[in-house]
């Protein structure tokens, strides 16, 4: 079951820091405290957190009433854009201090009016600081008066309907969704007074609901209700200091610079590990390809000189700029063309059936490589000799045709034309 802790703080003496003393509880899902709540120095914290398997563990953080103040500020349709910049500026006069050490939260702006609660920015940063140092994420943050539930009847008017609360001494007033205070004990009486004053509600007086956690304590808050507003109250609980409000109808402090950031820092912790082993294995990949790359290159290397050495028997003379390229030129050059292969396996066959006729003489040869044409040029004493040899050669497989016939006393010439079959 998913549990939720609520951790409210206390100051020190002197009021400047953190008092060594914390009250928590922890909420089930219903919002309900699911045990008795507890309290203890930053080691009984600490030990308390110790069995929750969140590492940090997310808290709801109570902060003192005296440490956050609540004021209703007005605003114009042209500010509202930039409310959280303008509204501070308008309490200069009325805070002591420079508005720059001022943390501002801001309620929800409607009808021109919105509340705003300050506190002091170092002293709220510390706090924070100090939390999550005991492994605590702060992700709500609110005011101890705020966190008193409302009347049902407030639903309609807040400002009519007054929650008190007396826990720990100190009595808790809120008195509107998002305005309230807390005062010490003896000095309650004198703080209602000033406030139904500045309230003008003499003639319509707020209906108080007073909350503490026992009898005794229940009577006390009783007799510091003024004179003037004993007849207005209209509810007396007995509750515990943990039956508080969680619901977001209050101002949450954690906006601005204390809003809550992606966990880098958890995740971080999380996955340190597998990062470290990840970057570990990423390393040791690279080293081996560097090796492989240069024990590849000196391979390389020596394959080049081979080629080289093998090139310079080749080629004797000259420089030596790309092996390869230079013997593949070489021996493109070395190889017959396709015409010369041709006419070599013309002359092959041709040449020797002429040379077996002793009456036959060459007299030219040329060759007609578009047409694939072997012409020859013959003599001989008879037209008997061109056709016994024409026959030799087609016996040979290929054509052969005598033509240009031309008779010159004994001497008889013509040309013979040989080609392949087709």
């Amino acid at each position: 079951m998913s549990m939720q802790l609520v951790l409210s703080v206390t100051t020190s003496d002197d009021g400047k820091s953190l008092a060594d003393n914390f009250r928590w509880c922890w909420l089930g899902a219903d919002g309900s405290p699911a045990a008795e709540g507890a309290s203890g120095d930053r080691e009984a914290l600490r030990a308390a957190l110790g069995d929750k398997p969140a590492n940090p563990q997310s808290a709801w953080v109570i902060l003192p009433g005296s440490r956050v103040n609540t004021r209703q500020l007005e605003y114009s349709d042209k500010e509202k854009k930039h409310l959280r910049n303008l509204l501070p500026f308008q309490l200069e006069d009325s805070v002591v201090g420079d508005v720059e050490d001022l943390h501002f939260a801001l309620g929800t702006p409607a009808d021109g009016k919105v509340v705003v609660a300050f506190a002091d920015k170092t002293w709220l940063q510390a706090a924070f600081a100090e939390l999550a140092a005991l492994g605590i994420e702060v992700t709500r943050c609110w005011t101890a008066p705020l966190t008193l539930p409302l009347a049902a009847e407030a639903a309609t008017d807040s400002s009519n309907h007054w929650s008190l609360g007396l826990y720990q001494d100190q009595v808790y007033l809120r008195y509107a969704s998002t305005m309230g205070f807390s005062v010490a004990q003896q000095h309650a009486r004198m703080a209602l007074q000033m406030l139904l004053r500045d309230q003008e509600r003499v003639d319509s007086l707020p209906n108080l609901h007073l909350r503490a956690a026992s009898e005794a304590d229940l009577a006390a808050l009783g007799e510091l209700i003024p004179a003037e507003l004993q007849g207005a109250i209209a509810s007396q609980t007995l509750a515990d200091e943990w039956a508080l409000d969680y619901s977001n109808s209050s101002i949450d402090l954690c906006q601005g610079d204390f809003s809550q950031r992606l966990p880098i820092e958890r995740w971080w912790k999380l996955w340190q590990s597998v990062a470290i082993f990840a970057g570990v294995c990423v390393a040791v990949y690279l080293g081996t390809l560097m090796f492989e790359i240069h024990k590849l290159g000196g391979e390389n290397l020596k394959i080049r000189q081979q080629i080289e050495t093998t090139a310079r028997g080749v080629i004797t003379q000259g420089r030596i700029v790309d092996a390869e390229k230079q013997l593949n030129t070489l021996l493109k050059q070395s190889q017959p063309v396709s015409q010369s292969a041709s006419v070599m396996a013309l002359l092959t066959l041709v040449l020797p059936q002429i040379a077996q006729e002793p009456n036959v003489v060459i007299k030219a040869i040329s060759y007609a490589g578009e047409a694939g044409e072997l012409n020859i040029s013959i003599q001989a004493d008879s037209f008997s000799a061109f056709e016994s040899l024409s026959e030799k050669i087609r016996k040979q497989g290929l054509n052969a045709e005598t033509s240009s016939f031309n008779a010159q006393g004994n001497v008889q010439t013509a040309r013979l034309k040989v080609t392949k079959n087709p």
